[in-house]
């Protein structure tokens, strides 16, 4: 999306688009990278929130494994 963006102002140099044009463009390529960024947020999130429940399963499993062999 960066390199995209560097694309996009260097167009402005070069007048091949208005920089109206131009700065829509940019404003999109954003709107674009902050939809991925959250969407791969809350796919990590869920994840994690996964790994905290087995783990947390594991070890009350662990504990109690432990509880009744005293």
């Amino acid at each position: 999306m960066d390199r995209l963006i560097r694309v996009l102002q260097r167009l402005e140099l070069h007048s091949i688009r208005t920089q109206r044009e131009l700065r829509a463009y940019a404003i999109r390529l954003e709107e674009i990278r902050a939809g991925l960024n959250a969407d791969f947020a809350e796919v990590m999130a869920a994840r994690e929130r996964a790994d905290e429940f087995r783990f947390w399963y594991w070890r009350t499993a662990m504990e109690k494994q432990r509880e009744s062999a005293n």
